[in-house]
Order: C-alpha cells, then sequence, then structure tokens
C-alpha cells in the first residue's frame, strides 16, 4: 500500500499528516481535525477520506465550496490523485502526495549558491549539430512543397466527399458530457408498465444525468389516483427533494433504478390507507395509525437531531423502516426500541449507558425503549456515520444504508461496487446499480433499505397526497 502524504499550511510553513485510512476533516470549528484561521472556510469545510488504495474529498457542505485543480468538488465528492491542490476557504491549500520520498518539508529544498559554470562549447563540438540542422530544413522545405501541389489537385474532391456525411454523424453522435439541464428526461414508455425485461431496458435508457422535471399532483388526485408513468415522475420529483434537504444542497438525478425501487415501496405504503386499523403497535398497520404514532415520537427526534447538526428528517424516517414507531419493538436477533439499537452499539451511543442492559426485553425493557433518550442515541449514532462517509446528497444515502448494514459492510460493499467501474461516482445509488455484483446481505437487505427510507419519508413529508389527515412530520415540533 502507497503511503498518501497531505500537505498543509502552518503558522510556521507547512505541516504533513500521513493518511494511512480514515479520513482527515478541515474546517474553523471543533469538529475538524485540523483548524484553520481562515474566513472563508466553514466550521467543518471538507473531509479527505481513505480506503486502501482509494482516496477522495468531500465537501461539508460548505459556505464557499472546495476546489481540486481550480475545480469545485461535486456533492457525491472527487477521487483525488498525486499531486493534487485542493483549495479551502480564502487562501488554505492542501497538497496531495502519494508516496514518503516526495514528502516536501518547507525550508529543505536547497539550491546551491555556487552553481558550477557549463563550459563553454567549441565551433568544432557545433559542426555535427550543424549539418544536420541544414539537413532538416531542406527536408521540411521539400515536403511543404510536395503537399502544397498535392493539396491544389485535390482540394475540390475533399470538399464534395465531406458533404453531409461528417453533419449527419454530428447529429446523430451528441456529445454526451455536454448534456445540459434543459433537455427533457426520457420518461418510462407506458407499454413497459406491466413487464420486467422491457422496462429494465427503458430503465437503461435514462442517464442519470438527465434532468427530472418536476411534477405537479393534478387537482383533485391522490397518488394511488395517478398512472403509473405519472407515479414516476411524482416519485422522481419527490425524491430528489428529499435527497436535497438531507444532504443541504443540491443533488444530481436519482438513477432510473432506484426510482423504481423507491416506487414499489411508496406504492406499498400507499395501499395501507385501506388497512383495517390493527391492535397493539407492530408493522403492517393503518397508514393514517403508523404516521400519527410517527408525529408523537417526531418532537423527540427534531430536538435531538437539530442539536447533533443533522436534518430530523434522517432520524423520523430511520424510526418509521426500523420499527414503525413502535417505540419498543424488539428484532428476533436482539436489538430493541425505537431506532433497534444493538446492546453493543447503544453501550457507545446512550449517555449515560448505564441504562442499557443486555438481556433487556419488551417485557423487561431497559432505555432504548425510552423515545426521548433513543432519540439522542440515534442522532449521535448518525453524527458519526455521516462523519464517516460525508453530509452531501450523494453521501447521507450511504449513511443511512450503513445504519443497517454496519458503516464496515457498507464500506466493503462500495469498494467493490466502485472497483467494478472506475468510472462510477461515490454514492449509494452507485450500489443500486451494480447490486448483483455485491453480497447476498446487500442483495436481499441493503438493496431495499434506503430506497425505503425515500418512500417513508415522501409520504410523511407529503402527507395529503396520500389521504392522511396530518402535516409533514418534519412539522411536528412540539
Amino acid at each position: 500500500m502507497q503511503d498518501v502524504i497531505i500537505k498543509y499550511p502552518t503558522p510556521e510553513g507547512y505541516g504533513e499528516h500521513k493518511l494511512v485510512t480514515g479520513k482527515l476533516s478541515f474546517g474553523r470549528g471543533s469538529d475538524a481535525d485540523l483548524r484553520f484561521a481562515d474566513s472563508g472556510m466553514s466550521r467543518l469545510h471538507a473531509t479527505i477520506y481513505r480506503e486502501g488504495d482509494k482516496i477522495w474529498v468531500v465537501d461539508e457542505n460548505s459556505s464557499n465550496g472546495t476546489f481540486v485543480n481550480g475545480e469545485k468538488v461535486p456533492p457525491a465528492g472527487k477521487a483525488l490523485k498525486d499531486g493534487d491542490s485542493i483549495l479551502l476557504g480564502n487562501n488554505t491549500t492542501v497538497k496531495i502526495l502519494f508516496s514518503v520520498n516526495k514528502s516536501i518539508t518547507a525550508g529543505s529544498a536547497q539550491i546551491s549558491s555556487n552553481p558550477s559554470p557549463s563550459p563553454k562549447p567549441s565551433l568544432i563540438g557545433l559542426l555535427p549539430a550543424l549539418l544536420i540542422g541544414l539537413a532538416l530544413t531542406i527536408v521540411v522545405v521539400s515536403m511543404t512543397f510536395v503537399v502544397i501541389r498535392l493539396f491544389a489537385r485535390s482540394s475540390e474532391t475533399e470538399e464534395s466527399s465531406l458533404n453531409n456525411t461528417d453533419i449527419y454523424v454530428a447529429e446523430k453522435k451528441p456529445d454526451k458530457d455536454k448534456t445540459t439541464e434543459s433537455e427533457p428526461a426520457v420518461s418510462p414508455s407506458p407499454r413497459n408498465e406491466s413487464a420486467d425485461e422491457p422496462v429494465k431496458e427503458t430503465l437503461t435508457q435514462t442517464s442519470p444525468k438527465q434532468s427530472q422535471t418536476a411534477f405537479s399532483m393534478p387537482a383533485g388526485k391522490k397518488y394511488l389516483d395517478l398512472t403509473d408513468s405519472e407515479r414516476r415522475q411524482y416519485i422522481a420529483d419527490r425524491a430528489m427533494k428529499i435527497a436535497q434537504i438531507i444532504g443541504n444542497s443540491s443533488s444530481e438525478p436519482i438513477p432510473p433504478e432506484a426510482i423504481e425501487k423507491i416506487k414499489s415501496f411508496t406504492d406499498a405504503y400507499a395501499k395501507r390507507i385501506f388497512v383495517k386499523p390493527l391492535s397493539g403497535c407492530r408493522f403492517g398497520d393503518n397508514l393514517q395509525a403508523t404516521y400519527e404514532r410517527a408525529s408523537k415520537n417526531a418532537p423527540f427526534i427534531i430536538k435531538a437531531f437539530n442539536e447533533k447538526g443533522t436534518d430530523p428528517r434522517i432520524g423520523i424516517y430511520l424510526a418509521m423502516i426500523e420499527s414503525e414507531h413502535c417505540v419498543c419493538l424488539q428484532s428476533p436477533t436482539g436489538p430493541l426500541g425505537m431506532f433497534q439499537f444493538t446492546f453493543a452499539t447503544a453501550k457507545l451511543h446512550f449517555v449515560p449507558n448505564d441504562g442499557i442492559i443486555k438481556t433487556a426485553s419488551v417485557s423487561s425493557p431497559d432505555d432504548r425503549c425510552k423515545p426521548e433518550p433513543a432519540a439522542k442515541a440515534a442522532a449521535s449514532y448518525m453524527k458519526a456515520l455521516t462523519g464517516r462517509f460525508g453530509t452531501g446528497p450523494a453521501s447521507v444515502p450511504l449513511a443511512i444504508g450503513s445504519y443497517n448494514s454496519g458503516e464496515g459492510g457498507l464500506s466493503a460493499n462500495l469498494q467493490k461496487a466502485l472497483d467494478s467501474n472506475s468510472g462510477l461516482p461515490r454514492d449509494f445509488w452507485t450500489l443500486i446499480a451494480n447490486g448483483e455484483k455485491l453480497s447476498a446481505q446487500f442483495q436481499s437487505e441493503n438493496f431495499k433499505y434506503v430506497p425505503k427510507f425515500f418512500a417513508a419519508a415522501i409520504v410523511g413529508e407529503n402527507p395529503q397526497d396520500f389521504g392522511l389527515n396530518l402535516r409533514p412530520l418534519s412539522t411536528y415540533s412540539q
């Protein structure tokens, strides 16, 4: 494994940090590993991550942005290479060096003050070079004359042969890298709605970089009244808004493969409006009853997540997919409470943690079954996960996915997906598009976890569209 040296400015000159693994963050505040007195930097401005020989930088939603070699770092982060220069704030520049022997310490470079004078060449020594130069001049003049004669004879033929062929090729093969936001997205064909394979073909034709047109709910209609094509447009628009909100930044369009998965979960939630309310607290209850329960827990979650500087909608909808806001639900494998904490993870994030008991259960609960301390612990855990994966709109879904799989498992799956194609962006949607190459655990659990989170958030933030007599859950702050 090669060494990675991060060179950064200090009042004395330059400092160096050897990044073996993990991350190194920069900013003005106490949350940053390296702090700088640069008024143009945010409290937590950017973070450099390393896994193996992969190294990348993520902008932490800074006010002024992060720039690598003069180019702004996108929301998903940017891979780094040897010699890259990163500008943070007004004038803080960080250099990346990929080997120890390339490390430069301030003041170590020395230039001799008495260089030895070069010997003056003699005329005899220059004679071979003069002869070679004369020969080359003769050859160049001769070739120029021949080319001019040939061009004069063939110019008319070449002009006619160009004709419309080049124009046709240019029209048929546009530069995909120059696609603009004004270009309309490709909508799935209605004839593909009932067949799996044709739908896949349609989805692959829609580039993730294409814009997704805003969708307004037709007057007098609910989500279940829409056609499948209209539902896809609705999901694409609302999912984009959720991604932007939880990532506190702009977002690239969500890939069609992910839109399909979010839609399938949203359809399932929407149909529960007709389910008869169940007794007790369990999964699959009537939609109105489920989201009413969530509205009662929302104030604790909103307060706790705001205190950690994390969007509270992350907590509200994590609790929805983990327990459907049943405050003392227990999994068959042991996790307990609204956020389904294992004993080990709860010990790390509950403060104090002496109320966490290894043998706790629904009949003999511990603090994991108390909404307020559970919300604070969940906010602490998500703060740690977003610290690892980043806080941008492409990175937060990674943190959400790692809540389910554990950060180590998700990290390994992400690396495997990225290694399958060097051009893939670093985000959860990359994992969705490469699910068949990943572990069975990812395909059976994580593949649906983040899309289900988005579906729950779409319903909870747009309750009227689903026939719910509620406000958006994120507004229940008291």
